[in-house]
């Protein structure tokens, strides 16, 4: 492949134009071009099999530009070595995850609905990001497993970060359709026990459906209605209470 150096890092200063754009906006839009060829490559490919160069031709990309945007970090002062891959997989997935926590913390519910058609539009809001767009679902729940520990700690935290609003729409859930409450015991981070192994459980759920051939899979409304009726169940509520 041509590096692609001299037409996209033209020998300018950061504070002048060059061809109507000033470097930082250059950069921004680089630095997005590379997003969205990771997302393609990373969630169709996979991360381990995906060079630098084919990020670059994918993008448009000059290798030079990837190393300056994406730079690579050595082990120092605590923190872990990361390769310049893992730090563009490593932004990638944060984006990615605000997309879902976003979803969640902007949640409505609908009204006069009944207590599976809410659990179902709550459960919607979280996966439909990966479902209508495999690539999400593959990026966020099996390329980045295990890649290193900065990445594992930012899924653990994610996790709880879900499992707590989780929590909050079971809270919601309690109050609208007068449910009993029960006492569950918590985690680190304040999320109930019970919405963090849910939050598990559905992970993994998503890790097979990607896996399963799609003639072979059930739809996506049975797919959310399923998971709905075991995250109730789970909760210790039927999915007929309050109708």
């Amino acid at each position: 492949m041509t590096d692609r150096a001299s037409a996209d890092s033209p020998p300018t200063t950061s504070t002048k134009l060059w061809r109507g754009t000033s470097r930082a906006d250059r950069d921004g839009a680089r630095r997005q071009r590379l997003l969205e060829a990771a997302l393609e490559l990373y969630g169709t490919l996979g991360f381990r099999a995906t060079s630098i160069q084919a990020l670059c031709h994918e993008s448009g990309v000059s290798s030079r530009s990837f190393y300056e945007l994406f730079p690579s970090r050595g082990a120092k002062s605590g923190l872990e070595a990361l390769s310049a891959q893992e730090a563009l997989l490593e932004q990638l997935y944060v984006i990615l995850n605000e997309e879902i926590t976003e979803a969640l913390a902007t949640l409505t519910f609908p009204a006069h609905a009944t207590l599976l058609d809410t659990t179902v539009h709550v459960v919607s809001a979280a996966l439909m990001p990966m479902l209508s767009d495999e690539r999400k679902a593959r990026v966020l729940e099996i390329e980045t497993v295990g890649v290193n520990d900065s990445l594992e700690a930012r899924r653990r935290e994610t996790m709880r970060t879900i499992a707590t609003a989780v929590d909050a729409a079971v809270a919601h859930l309690r109050s609208v359709y007068d449910l009993p409450i029960r006492d569950t015991p918590s985690v680190a981070g304040g999320a109930d026990l019970t919405s963090l192994i849910l939050v598990g459980g559905i992970t993994e759920a998503l890790v097979q459906r990607v896996h399963t051939p799609v003639e072979e899979r059930t739809s996506t409304a049975e797919f959310l209605t399923h998971i709905a009726e075991v995250a109730l169940r789970a909760h210790g509520v039927s999915a007929t209470s309050g109708a």
